[in-house]
This record gives C-alpha cells, structure tokens and sequence, in this order.
C-alpha cells in the first residue's frame, strides 16, 4: 500500500503527527518496513514570520524523508524544490538577505501606496539589483531560501531521488497520473502523447531526466546552472514569476477580480480553467490547498465544500459542461476529468490533512 501525502510544507513535528496518526511509523520514528510513502512535492517555505525557522523544518523533513531507500519514499518535484535549481540556482546566501529586506519594504509599500507603486519600485529599484523574478517571490513564496536547501535538492536530483510524474491505482481501481500540481490540455499537447497515466508519466520523466542529465557536468564540478524543463514548465525570470506544469493551479476565469493576463498567459500560464483538464484522466496533485480553491473556484463549490474551512482531500471534477469542487475523492464517472486534491494545509493547526491511499505506487 502507498500513501500519498500532500505539500510537506511545515514543521517537522507536524509531519510526524500526520504519519503516526496513520499509524504509519514504527521504531525510531521511521516509516515502518511495509509503507511507500509518495512525497507529491513543495518541501520548504511554510513560515513566511519566520523564514529561518521554515528553511531549517523544510531541509529536516527533506533529509527524513531521503534517508529512507527509493523503495520505501518516492519524492515528486514542487514549484517550491524546483525554485531551488531554477531562478533561485546561482544566487549567495548574503544575496538572498539583501533581497528579501528590500522585498519586505515593498511588500509593505503595497499594502500602504498600492501594487502600482510598489511594482514602479521594483522596476527601479529590484530587478536592477537582483537577478531575481519579482520582489513578491523573495518577500512570500520563497522566503525561506538557504544555499544549503540548494545543495541538497541537487544532491538528490543527481541521485535519481526526485521525480516529476508517476501512476497509482485508486481504491476504486482506478489508474491515477500524480504530479505536483496537474497536466491540462496545453502539457499533452506539448508531449505529444496520449492523456492516459502511463503515456504522461513516462513522457514527463523522460524530460526530467533528460534535463537533468544537461546539467549533471555543471553539477558536479559545483556549477548551479539552472534546470531547463521548458516548454512544458517556466521558471521565474525578470519580472515575471513561474508558470506552467509545477506552477499553474485551476482557477475559475470568469471570477470577480480576475487577471487573465497574467493568469493565463500563453506562454507562462499561471492558472487554467477548469475545462482545460483532459477528460477521462483522474489525477492526483497537491499545490493548492482549499482555501485557496474556496477563493478561485467558489462557483462551482458544494455546498459541503463550502461549509468547510479547512479540508485535507478533495475533487475537482470536470463532466460535459459541468463542474464541481467537492470534499473527498468522488466515486468514478466515465468520461470525467478529475482532478483529486491533496494539499492539506499541514502548516495550519486547525488543519484536516489526510494521506491518500493508493494500490500501487511506481
């Protein structure tokens, strides 16, 4: 039996709690002899007051969970890991801090003069300076960065521990593609293969290792170039942040406040509808956790969905012209597209995070 465990993005204790609550660890606190556990990716920055703590939780777990053999933990790749070996690949530690102080000032310019004044600031006075996507990226999303964090993901790329796709079975019998943060319409096209788990697993593993392979050299010798997985997924550059396979989420386009834009950029998308999923293909992802779903997908929320605060698994389903968000994994209809949802908000105390069994794990 495996068990899938959304985003690792919290403490190291909180990790623990989650395992020994399913009854998952034996002496020593290691995973007992008969768990495969699928780490689904995103195992750093939880902790945005305070970065240090987070960075240091986040490379414990990493270690954890690598100290035990490829048979027993299988590690997919997040946006936040890949961050790492991207646009975060040959930047110092000394670098990083004066990044994140002036990105913390115009985070606060923000909140105080409004997101025109504070992107003037970074146009003048940021990306000049660092060779960083945005400030926003440095201020939230990846502030916890250390080198060490860095070194670590490459040793383990280097070693074959990280995997961007692989296939499962449901209790149901149904045969799952689990990625990080899901394939839509636009990665099949790209891969050129059929939107079945295994064509799609074989085809993004297949790319990883082949950019990992174009980097090993540099890696090596101590050279971070940055991993290439372009077109099917854009790190951050200039001005613009990551986009595509590890980096979109599903959105409804058509919500109040929406940038389509920046949202659904052709070339770098962030979000995707709900329509672009292939129909036919359940997935397991993690990446967006329900709260934020609650936020871009409330018109096509249950009213159970809704009800709940903080919720660890659940669907988003794609059926002819209709579309749900719902709690738990919905039982199969052929011809659906649906997308099963891991992240659990592990970070919040008040969270309801659950692991996700699956028959086969490979």
């Amino acid at each position: 039996m495996s068990y899938v465990l959304g985003d690792p993005q919290a403490s190291f204790a909180a990790v623990m709690t989650l395992l020994a609550r399913h009854d998952l660890l034996g002496a020593g606190g290691r995973l007992r002899p008969h768990v495969h556990l699928i780490s689904i990716g995103d195992h750093f920055d939880y902790d945005l007051r305070a970065p240090e703590v987070s960075g240091v939780e986040g490379l414990a777990i990493l270690r954890w969970l690598a100290s035990h053999s490829a048979d027993q933990v299988t590690l997919l790749f997040g946006n936040h890991d890949a961050a790492r070996v991207v646009e975060l690949a040959r930047v110092s530690d000394r670098e990083y801090a004066e990044a994140r102080v002036l990105a913390l000032e115009l985070e606060q310019l923000k909140h105080v003069q409004g997101r025109a004044a504070a992107k003037v600031r970074e146009r003048a006075d940021f990306l000049p300076r660092f060779a960083l996507s945005t400030y926003a990226i440095v201020a939230r999303d990846y502030a916890s960065f250390t080198v060490e964090q860095r070194a670590l993901v490459v040793e383990l790329m280097l070693a074959g521990r990280f995997h961007l796709a692989l296939t499962g079975e449901l209790a149901d019998g149904r045969e799952v593609l689990v990625t990080h943060a899901g394939v839509t319409d636009r990665e099949v096209a790209l891969l050129g293969v059929p939107a079945e788990p295994r064509p799609l697993a074989a085809a993004l593993e297949r790319l990883f290792s082949s950019a990992i392979a174009a980097r090993r050299a540099d890696w090596l010798r101590g050279t971070i170039t940055p991993l290439d997985l372009e077109p099917v997924s854009q790190g951050g550059i200039a001005g613009e942040e990551a986009g595509g396979l590890l980096a979109h989420r599903p959105t409804d386009p058509n919500r109040p406040g929406a940038d389509p834009l920046w949202e659904l950029a052709p070339g770098r998308p962030r979000r995707f509808g709900p329509r672009e999923l292939p129909r036919g293909l359940a997935q397991v992802v993690g990446h967006t956790n329900h709260t934020m779903c609650l936020r871009e997908l409330a018109a096509f929320a249950t009213a159970a969905a809704r009800a709940e605060p903080h919720a660890g698994i659940r669907t988003l389903r794609v059926l002819d012209d209709a579309i749900t968000y719902d709690l738990g994994v919905l039982p199969p209809l052929e011809g659906a597209a649906d997308l099963i949802l891991v992240d659990g908000e592990l970070r919040d105390p008040a969270n309801r995070a659950e692991l996700l069994e699956l028959r086969t794990g490979t």
